[in-house]
């Protein structure tokens, strides 16, 4: 390694860019970036503590221990995350000072109860009300807490008591933002790019596999070679999870410039904006994963056989000369563009040569189909175009994402944000004050929370047994959630980390007793540890937890010296966040309870409603594509729009729905927590609404891909409608799109109306407290006879079309078998009747027809077992039929 690639590389280290192919140490990974992350957190909490401790600020402060503490809180994995929590921070408990100083000034002081309860649910009302983000309201209401536990059991406090606390918040938050920039620096640019990077090479290396498995000659074989691909799919999914707070962190950042510092050397390249990159690699997953559908699907017959004998060469070296473009990308020696272009034109050349191997395939396959008296299954000849339909498109997205437009300036890019931005819908003064009845019920419940939380602080007996109460409080602060199982789940990881934390406070005093240095010293490893863990994410909070604890407890307790054992600080802090667990879980479900199941099937509802624009959209494709000028059936009435628009709005729908599924994957996990069994009649089916997250996707793929199709279709026929009509009349009558456009408007308005249907039983099933508290409503829970009727008879008519669409196809490929031996038997060449011997834009269009008539069969079947699994899920919800024994 020369000494200039080492610093390269060590620059990619220090800064955490790029994911490559290079095999070096240094190169960023998930372990190197916990390890960063651990330093960071201990250098952020050393800085604090030394500011607190070894500066002028240890007599100026009373609370100075707090300054390392909120150092821990800070920090996050990125900068952008950072300033945006430290800025949402400041700007909450700002305000917050401001309004308790004027309290303190106008008379509250100690032990005036009264006045303090009051002010203290006043505060809480509206900080609860305002911070719609759950970690700023857990961190204003901590300091309104503190403020008012400490005012009232103590009697010297001084007027500028709240401005100290918002000192050390300040200091806290500048110490962490100063960290997070200078050491071993994560942006969530980066962040984006080298997720983007990681699935990018991940999913290069997963078509690789799938096409393996396809040129397999049995069926078992194919199946080792789908689980690594299905190892992979999940490795990339959980990836991509994260993209989308990524780029909302992003947007605090200076996102382009970032990119065009650091990645000067590559734009010549590709130069995609973070959105595009994102738009670009869920569309990439979206073809690779249908590719896998189609091959696990696949019928390893004599017809496959036939073709992956003809296709395999072709298929390799496409594959290869994927891969050499991947690299090229990924390789840290930059190749220049005229290099890339060759290999992008080889890559074309490679496809070419495929789609003439497929071409010839065919037709060696027809001539033994007609010399034998065979037929060919309409599933076979559907599949295996569809898999070279999903080759294509993944071509085509790769060289549309590494086209560079020259001309186009950061200014110029800078002006089109500007514009992008002020399209943005803004809200008028009255939808800003219009106040929204589930936050204010959001807001009642915390505030009736932290006034039950109170009673251990205002009253005196109690304050006295549990050493003023403020910690029970803090604990009822701190364990509010969105949802009662998101609350259960925070609550559970605060009490595994207290007591991991407790007990090694208790360990710290015995070792080095008030020491200020040596605790600090003895607080370093624990700091590291679960800095490391804190980034694993079954331990985010919990490990945050545990990491401040021993700080708080040994810290603390300094200025009290050796009046109050540190082994009794240990136990009281356990005991006290225990009693503020159980009192907020008995809250938590009392109090305008928000299950997450609610939440969850809200999700769900909106996740269908997407499909439903799905819908939508496909016809707003088809209409431009083929108008059916005589059809009687409408389904409904979309705008025109030209294909750049349609892009637009196919892309925003795939961010939305990969939004909703990730949030769908993290309730059904709180859902698990909670007790359903109060409001169904059986225990809630994690498995079952696990397989229907992934129905979901399945079936959004499968309306994706009839979208990619016709624009497909679109761009060949060059907006010539009467080409597709000449190739009707070629190819024997009337064979694809006549019979698809009817077939394709009434499966569209039946899952509309299964769309509909599920989703109404999504809300109909729904918690009361939801409703009431919620929607404002109140109705019947439970599903009669003839709602599950009218759900049989969707899931009859679905499978009706299913049938009907395979005989349908199956009907057309032996009419077309049928045509053609008539036409040879009347000693005419191939190449003159059928229509994609030598035009290779019908090749395209018939391509294209084939795997929107294979689509629209899975999205039919697809839907159909959707229905069968929500069907059994309002069963188990709803009725008495399943006991268990």
């Amino acid at each position: 390694m020369s000494i200039s690639t080492f610093f390269q590389t060590l620059c990619h280290f220090y800064f955490n860019y790029h994911y490559n192919n290079s095999s070096s140490k240094l190169t960023p990974s998930a372990f190197s970036r916990r390890i960063q992350f651990a330093i960071r957190m201990t250098i952020s909490f050393l800085i604090g503590g030394f500011l607190a401790y070894a500066t002028p600020l240890n007599n100026q402060l009373t609370t100075q221990y707090l300054i390392p503490v909120i150092c821990i809180i800070t920090i996050q994995e990125t900068f952008g995350m950072t300033l945006s929590a430290g800025y949402q921070m400041l700007t909450a408990i700002t305000p917050l000072s401001i309004f308790l100083f004027i309290v303190q000034k106008i008379g509250l002081g100690y032990k005036d109860y009264l006045a303090a309860e009051l002010t203290l649910l006043i505060s809480s009302l509206l900080v609860a009300y305002k911070c719609s983000q759950v970690q700023t309201r857990k961190v204003a209401l901590l300091i309104n807490a503190i403020f008012f536990s400490t005012i009232v059991n103590e009697a010297k406090i001084p007027s500028t008591f709240i401005f100290t606390l918002l000192e050390e918040f300040v200091i806290a938050v500048f110490v962490g933002l100063i960290v997070s920039i200078s050491i071993f620096p994560l942006f969530a640019t980066f962040d984006v790019e080298n997720r983007v990077n990681y699935c990018l090479t991940n999913l290069q290396q997963m078509e690789t596999i799938v096409v393996q498995a396809f040129l397999c000659k049995d069926q078992m074989s194919a199946q080792v070679s789908l689980a690594r691909a299905s190892t992979i799919e999940q490795m990339v999914r959980t990836t991509m999870n994260l993209m989308h707070s990524r780029l909302n962190e992003a947007h605090m950042e200076p996102s382009r410039c970032l990119q065009r510092i650091f990645n000067r050397r590559r734009r010549h390249l590709i130069d995609l904006t973070l959105q595009e990159q994102e738009y670009f690699i869920s569309a990439l997953m979206f073809h690779v994963c249908s590719l896998q559908i189609m091959v696990k699907q696949c019928q390893f017959n004599e017809y496959h056989r036939h073709f992956t004998e003809e296709l395999q060469e072709s298929l390799l070296h496409l594959s290869l000369c994927q891969s050499t473009i991947v690299s090229s990308l990924m390789s840290s020696p930059i190749i220049n563009r005229d290099e890339f272009n060759g290999r992008l034109t080889a890559l074309q050349q490679a496809l070419d040569s495929l789609r003439t191997a497929f071409i010839e395939a065919r037709l060696h396959h027809v001539e033994h189909v007609l010399e034998s008296a065979k037929t060919i299954r309409s599933e076979d000849h559907l599949s295996h175009t569809f898999f070279l339909f999903q080759l294509d498109a993944i071509v085509r997205l790769l060289i549309q994402a590494t086209t560079i437009d020259q001309n186009k300036s950061i200014f110029q890019e800078i002006k089109d944000a500007f514009k992008q931005r002020y399209k943005k819908k803004r809200r008028t003064v009255i939808q800003v004050l219009k106040p929204q009845w589930p936050r204010c019920v959001s807001a009642f419940k915390s505030t009736v929370i932290i006034g039950v939380g109170s009673i251990f602080v205002m009253v005196p007996r109690l304050a006295t047994a549990f050493e003023n109460g403020q910690w029970i409080l803090i604990a009822l602060c701190m364990t509010q959630g969105d949802t009662v199982g998101g609350a259960f789940t925070t609550m559970k990881m605060r009490l595994v980390g207290t007591l991991f934390g407790a007990m090694w406070a208790y360990v710290t005093y015995l070792s080095v007793n008030d020491h200020i240095y040596h605790t600090l010293g003895m607080l370093t490893p624990w700091m590291l540890i679960f800095g490391y863990l804190k980034l694993l994410p079954n331990w985010s909070y919990a490990a945050t937890v545990a990491a401040f604890t021993p700080a708080l407890v040994n810290l603390g307790r300094i200025p009290y010296g050796d009046t109050v054992p540190g082994g009794n600080y240990a136990l009281l802090r356990i005991e006290e966040n225990l009693v503020g667990i159980a009192v907020a879980i008995v809250l938590t479900i009392v109090i305008f309870p928000v299950f997450a199941i609610d939440v969850l099937k809200n999700n769900i509802q909106s996740t269908l409603q997407v499909c439903r624009e799905s819908i939508t959209s496909m016809h707003s494709i088809y209409d431009q594509l083929a108008p059916h000028e005589n059809l009687d059936i409408e389904i409904i009435d979309v705008e025109k729009k030209n294909e750049q628009e349609i892009k637009s709005v196919i892309d925003a729908q795939r961010s939305r729905f990969q939004q909703l599924i990730s949030s769908q994957r993290i309730l059904v996990g709180h859902a698990a927590l909670e007790p359903t069994m109060w409001w169904f009649h059986n225990n809630f089916s994690s498995i079952r609404y696990d397989t229907l997250v992934e129905q979901q996707v399945n079936m959004f793929r499968m309306l994706y891909n009839i979208d990619a199709i016709l624009m497909h279709i679109n761009e060949c026929i060059d907006n010539d409608k009467d080409h597709i009509k000449n190739l009707h009349m070629h190819t024997a009558g009337s064979l694809f799109l006549p019979d698809l456009q009817i077939e394709l408007v009434n499966l569209s308005r039946q899952l509309s109306d299964c769309l509909s249907l599920w989703s109404s039983y999504f809300a109909l099933t729904q918690t009361r407290s939801y409703r009431i508290f919620r929607d404002c409503t109140y109705s019947r829970t439970k599903l009669n006879e003839s709602d599950l009727s009218k759900h049989e008879q969707h899931l009859i008519e679905l499978h009706h079309t299913i049938d009907r669409l395979q005989n349908q196809h199956q009907n057309s490929i032996n009419r077309i078998l049928k045509h053609y031996l008539n036409q040879l038997t009347q000693g005419e060449l191939p190449s003159k009747f059928i229509p994609y011997v030598e035009n290779d834009k019908a090749d395209l269009i018939i391509i294209g027809i084939s795997a929107m008539y294979y689509s629209t069969t899975q999205l039919a079947q697809i839907a159909l077992a959707l229905g069968v699994n929500i069907h059994t899920i309002f069963e188990l919800e709803t009725t008495h039929l399943y006991r268990p024994f």
